[in-house]
């Protein structure tokens, strides 16, 4: 019976933190629609509210709050913490930061050397310059937001109660479906798997690492790369002016199609040897300061 309480007890912790920011983008999304259309504003040329970039800042402002209103209610007192405590937590970051760039370098380049897409450099003006910040500063907003609600919080609380691999796993499928809605997600089984691999590469981190600013580096530098510089689609959206303009030569397993690289199996590989990379880089790290002690 204890078993039984505890179990309904995380799931409806976790469901209650993703209900709580859907229910306020729901409402903010309606509210929005409904200023429009009483402006005079066609809603297909809005692409929907879905489009508009406020919606995206809304999205994260309201998971990173949901996540901290979730632990400082009910987790505080237990003793846990989120991972944004620490120590050369810069360090970290860029450390994490490198590996997305060369993780996102390495899946770009080997999807490219096979065929499945092709380049074209774009010019560089105010627009692109505009482009890139307006980028940088959104993923930077977007990796904070992820990182603390599905690895901060939501795995911080299943370790808690049922350790680590248990964490990593359920976290990482959690961040897979929250996605699910995302543009051309189901084309193939790539995006699902590859947001699943990616999860448990941002888990393994947080776990290794002790903290959260390794996965929030690394998730920053995949996402910017991916695709303000290389030109993909970013999990299903469109980027905007980009470094690399992609042309599509399929077929969509390799290049991904419309959902970006993260849709091609290319991307399966090298996020596969990245987690056993990370694995055995930190795993060497903590047996040798364990050693020092």
């Amino acid at each position: 019976m204890r078993l039984i309480k505890k179990f309904f007890s995380v799931a409806g912790k976790i469901i209650l933190s993703g209900l709580m920011p859907l229910i306020i983008i729901l409402i903010a999304g309606i509210i929005y629609a409904i200023i429009s259309v009483a402006s005079g504003d066609n809603l297909d040329d809005l692409n929907a509210v879905d489009g508009a970039r406020w919606t995206l800042y809304l999205q994260c402002a309201v998971f990173i709050a949901s996540a901290f209103a979730m632990f400082a209610f009910f987790e505080r007192k237990h003793g846990w913490q989120m991972g944004l405590n620490q120590k050369q937590a810069g360090h970290f970051a860029l450390q994490g930061f490198f590996a997305g760039i060369l993780l996102m370098t390495v899946s770009a380049i080997l999807i490219w050397a096979a065929g499945g897409i092709s380049w074209e450099a774009s010019n560089w003006d105010q627009t692109l310059i505009r482009s890139l910040l307006e980028g940088f500063i959104l993923f930077i907003c977007v990796a904070l937001s992820e990182e603390i609600f599905t690895r901060g919080y939501i795995q911080g609380l299943i370790k808690y109660h049922y350790g680590s691999t248990p964490a990593i796993i359920v976290s990482s499928i959690i961040f897979a479906f929250m996605h699910s809605m995302n543009p051309n997600m189901f084309e193939t089984p790539f995006p699902f798997i590859n947001i699943c691999l990616a999860g448990i590469l941002f888990s393994i981190s947080r776990e290794l690492t002790g903290g959260l600013w390794w996965p929030i580096g690394l998730h920053l530098s995949w996402n910017f790369f991916q695709g303000y510089v290389y030109g993909f689609q970013v999990s299903g959206m469109n980027p905007g002016a980009v470094v690399l303009q992609v042309t599509d030569n399929g077929p969509v397993q390799l290049s991904g199609g419309e959902f970006g690289a993260e849709g091609s199996f290319i991307a399966s590989l090298v996020l596969i040897l990245g987690i056993i990379a990370l694995y055995y880089m930190y795993r060497g790290k903590n047996k040798s300061s364990t050693l020092k002690r």
